[in-house]
C-alpha cells in the first residue's frame, strides 16, 4: 500500500464508520400506531422492576412524548446535544433498540404520581402519542438529542417506550 492509498483509507474509513449508522437509521421504520395498539392491550397486572410502579413508568413515557411538543424543562448543553446526544440517537435508531437508565427521570420533569391509576397513566401515554402523530408544527429539541425531525422523533419515542415495555415482568 502506498502513501496515497493509506491516506485515502485513513480518511474514508472514519467517514464510513460515522455515516453508516446514519444511513441505516434513516431506513428503519418505527410504527407508532402498532405501538399504540400494543399499549391499549397492555396487561395492567405487569410490574415495572425498577423504582417506579407501572403507572409512573407510563407517565414518564407520556411526559417524554408531550415534551417533544411543548419543550423539555431542562435541556442538556448544546455541545452535548450536538455530540454525544446526536451520536446516541443515531446509534439507537440504527440498532433498533435503546438502552437507558429506566429509573432516571427527565431532567426538570414534574414528579410522577405513584397513586395515579394505571388505566389513566396508559391513557395519558396513548393521548400523547396520538397528539404527536397529529401535530404538524415545529417540534421542540430533545433534551439530550437536540433538534429532531418528525421521523427521528417518532423513532426516539418508539424506542424509548419499547425499552420500558421490554423491562416489564408478569406477576
Amino acid at each position: 500500500m502506498n502513501r496515497r492509498q493509506f491516506l485515502l483509507l485513513g480518511t474514508a474509513l472514519p467517514v464510513a464508520l460515522v455515516a453508516a449508522p446514519a444511513v441505516i437509521a434513516r431506513q428503519r421504520h418505527y410504527d407508532l400506531p402498532a405501538l399504540q395498539a400494543e399499549l391499549a392491550r397492555l396487561p395492567l397486572s405487569l410490574q415495572n422492576p425498577g423504582s417506579w410502579n407501572l403507572s409512573q413508568m407510563l407517565q414518564h413515557c407520556a411526559q417524554s412524548v408531550r415534551y417533544s411538543l411543548d419543550g423539555y424543562p431542562r435541556p442538556f448543553s448544546s455541545l452535548f446535544q450536538h455530540t454525544a446526544g446526536r451520536a446516541a440517537a443515531t446509534v439507537f435508531r440504527a440498532a433498533g433498540a435503546m438502552r437507558h437508565d429506566l429509573n432516571e427521570a427527565i431532567p426538570g420533569a414534574a414528579a410522577l404520581d405513584a397513586s395515579l391509576p394505571v388505566t389513566q397513566a396508559r391513557d395519558l401515554l396513548l393521548q400523547a402519542l396520538a397528539d404527536f402523530q397529529r401535530y404538524d408544527g415545529p417540534l421542540k429539541p430533545h433534551f439530550a438529542y437536540g433538534a429532531l425531525d418528525k421521523q427521528a422523533y417518532a423513532a426516539a419515542h418508539w424506542l424509548h417506550v419499547r425499552n420500558h415495555l421490554d423491562a416489564l415482568v408478569a406477576v
